[in-house]
């Protein structure tokens, strides 16, 4: 069955009768490089699966399924997600991830940090969490303080006083975003740009960190590297494709050799074989072929 037919026939099953039925619907998630719509449907079908799980095996397996949709995961799924995060550290860590404050009043300095109140509107950041402002500035959440209390997590749709350290912090005004990891939603989007060089630019920008990525996200950035090159028409986002998969090789996994080994090798141009040719021979590497 084609992924096209695929994902229709896991969202019923994630709501099967059966709880061995929903465990094994949600293993398959993990097994493909989807598309935009077909991430939507299945990101939708997961965080509605989790939030009503009574099986712990099959919960386990929805959790763990979640990064291969990650980055389709809407503000209110993820709302209805924060609330089964204290036993998974995937889920935990995909909140995390996540994560968007609001500034909700002026910054004060206080010393060398910043304090401003803030509005979680989506994940669940914690002291320590470095997020990034609309200038594109890191900042570090030093502490939260939440109805005069210091807690480690903020909720969403709670509203906290907070200490930030780094220089944009004084520069921060009222209805300000602060994102914590908003790279993976920003790039995997952009390799889907009907424009060549965004697509480009999006690999690059993918490439640029390939040891700062989580293993979870690094995955689903390699299967989105992979669904785009196999797509790909111009030579140069191409490369920029192939090369961006070889710089995150620690993070390939089937879903993503399952579509670089339907690629054409004769159709590439000559000085892009080399790439393709090194990607499978470590999914030979890998699987003993």
């Amino acid at each position: 069955m084609d992924s096209e037919a695929l994902h229709e026939s896991i969202g019923p099953q994630l709501r099967a009768a059966d709880p061995r039925l929903r465990e094994a619907a949600a293993r398959r998630v993990a097994d493909v490089a989807w598309g935009p719509d077909q991430e939507r449907y299945l990101a939708d079908a997961l965080a509605d699966a989790v939030d009503r799980e009574t099986d712990p095996a099959a919960l386990a397996a929805q959790i763990d399924a979640l990064p291969a949709v990650e980055p389709a995961l809407g503000d209110a799924a993820l709302a209805r997600l924060a609330g089964r995060c204290a036993d998974s550290p995937v889920l935990a860590a995909l909140l995390v991830r996540a994560s968007r404050l609001q500034v909700s009043g002026p910054a004060e300095p206080i010393g060398d940090a910043t304090r401003v109140v803030v509005r979680c509107l989506r994940g669940a950041p914690h002291s320590g969490l470095g997020l990034r402002t609309p200038g594109g500035t890191w900042l570090v959440l030093e502490r939260i303080e939440f109805y005069g209390r210091a807690v480690d997590r903020l909720d969403p749709g709670c509203t906290a006083r907070v200490l930030l350290s780094g220089s944009g912090a004084r520069g921060l005004a009222e209805w300000d975003l602060l994102e914590a990891e908003p790279r993976a939603r920003e790039c995997a989007p952009r390799l889907r740009s009907p424009d060549p060089r965004t697509r480009c630019s999006a690999a690059a920008a993918i490439a640029d960190w390939p040891n700062s990525w989580a293993p979870e996200v690094g995955r689903y950035l390699c299967g989105a590297l992979a669904r785009a090159a196999v797509r790909e028409q111009d030579h140069d986002a191409l490369e920029s494709h192939l090369y961006a998969l070889l710089a995150l090789g620690q993070f390939l996994a089937e879903p993503a050799f399952a579509l670089l080994r339907t690629m054409d090798r004769t159709a590439l141009p000559q000085v892009l074989r080399p790439y393709l040719d090194d990607l499978l021979e470590e999914d030979r590497a890998r699987s003993g072929r």
